[in-house]
């Protein structure tokens, strides 16, 4: 499949309302189209996507996955320039939240806070990925979204009814 520049907001849209799940999905599809570009067998996206989950290698990961999307703004002279310090910090506040879902209080702000910060680091990679894309050499990468793409926001949309239903519906004890 070739590499496709990502509209903005339906990564964003898919992160939100997935509730997060889309984030490690995001960083598997968009290592798959890097390992694509830069031809390294070595890159695994399914595995770069779960190892999001160590703890401590995850965010080694993350560095690594923006390192080399800025690495890659640099090669084509982009003026665009990305931070993979602040994209991982992004990352580590998303992964120190994402498994502490409850109806209390305090703990639907670290939610809010912790699908805000996951959203930014896809969006702020997104945005990079698709710079990359319009500035390299070679056949133009459009802007497309893909018939799974809209199975993707219909089920995350659910998922996210769902899930505030959830939240209306616990009774605080």
């Amino acid at each position: 499949m070739p590499p496709r520049r990502r509209p903005l907001w339906l990564v964003a849209a898919l992160c939100v309302l997935s509730t997060g799940i889309y984030v490690p999905l995001w960083f598997g599809l968009s290592w798959a189209e890097l390992r694509r570009e830069t031809a390294d067998e070595r890159m695994q996206p399914a595995w770069h996507a779960f190892s999001i989950f160590v703890p401590g290698y995850g965010s080694w990961q993350v560095y690594r996955h923006f390192a080399t999307i800025a690495a890659a703004l640099d090669r084509v002279g982009s003026s665009l320039k990305i931070d993979a310090l602040s994209a991982t910090i992004g990352a580590l506040l998303w992964y120190l939240t994402w498994f502490h879902y409850s109806a209390e209080p305090i703990f639907a702000l670290l939610n809010a806070a912790e699908l805000l910060a996951g959203t930014a680091v896809v969006v702020y990679g997104q945005r990079a990925l698709n710079a990359y894309w319009r500035a390299r050499p070679g056949p133009a990468v459009e802007e497309r979204i893909l018939e799974t793409d809209w199975v993707a926001i219909a089920a995350a949309a659910a998922f996210f009814v769902a899930v505030l239903f959830s939240y209306a519906s616990t009774s605080p004890n």
